[in-house]
């Protein structure tokens, strides 16, 4: 049976992912000071990898914002800024309210520990049998995907990857998109639906998350 070494993971994030209609270069980090939304002292620290009219990109030492025109995303990987990171969404199309956005995922990223490569091999297994798979010279768990419906009253999905983590050795990666759509995508009313979601779903889609990767992870 696969095991892990810890059922804290040993590396771990959040994202939110706004899909809609953005201005990049709005989004530096001297904006987000004055706007209230960081401090002055963040925003002067700030590693900035490019603010122009197609991409902005900078690093706080908690938060990476990412922003094309057609993308806006926060992410962190220190779990006590999860709360902060939503704040920090919230907060911003707050402001710039008539920002149509039509979607958004919130992600949660976890990288699991093996006790050894024989129960790493094990799970692989477990999620994706051999057995059928004989076409194929030593087959291995590469990536899955699985999608689920929304068991709540939001238009979208529940998305679940599955990958051997890149971070630690033997491990593995879990991703899980809790993707969130407007009513009506054609004609989305500024950012006020995809806000509000985001504020009422938020302890519950991590939650979720959690209880996804840890049941996975249970010995069968």
């Amino acid at each position: 049976m696969a095991a892990i070494r810890s059922r804290t993971p040993a590396v771990q994030g959040t994202s939110i992912v706004l899909l809609g209609d953005f201005s990049p270069k709005i989004f530096h980090p001297i904006w987000f000071a004055q706007a209230g939304l960081i401090g002055k002292s963040e925003a002067e620290s700030a590693e900035i990898e490019v603010v122009h009219a197609d991409l902005a990109s900078f690093n706080l030492d908690w938060l990476k914002v990412q922003v094309i025109r057609n993308r806006f995303a926060l992410t962190t990987t220190q779990e006590s800024h999860f709360e902060p990171l939503r704040d920090l969404a919230v907060g911003t199309f707050k402001l710039l309210s008539h920002t149509p956005i039509r979607a958004m995922g919130i992600n949660r990223d976890m990288h699991f520990q093996m006790q050894s490569e024989e129960e790493w091999h094990a799970f692989g297994h477990r999620m994706a049998p051999k057995e059928h798979w004989g076409a194929l010279e030593k087959p291995g768990l590469i990536s899955l995907t699985m999608q689920g419906v929304r068991s709540d009253e939001s238009k979208g999905y529940i998305r679940v990857k599955i990958e051997p983590s890149t971070v630690v050795h033997p491990g593995i990666f879990f991703s899980v998109n809790d993707h969130f759509q407007v009513l009506d995508a054609n004609s989305p009313k500024g950012s006020y639906e995809i806000m509000n979601l985001l504020q009422k779903s938020w302890n519950d889609s991590l939650k979720r998350a959690e209880q996804i990767i840890h049941s996975l992870l249970e010995d069968r």
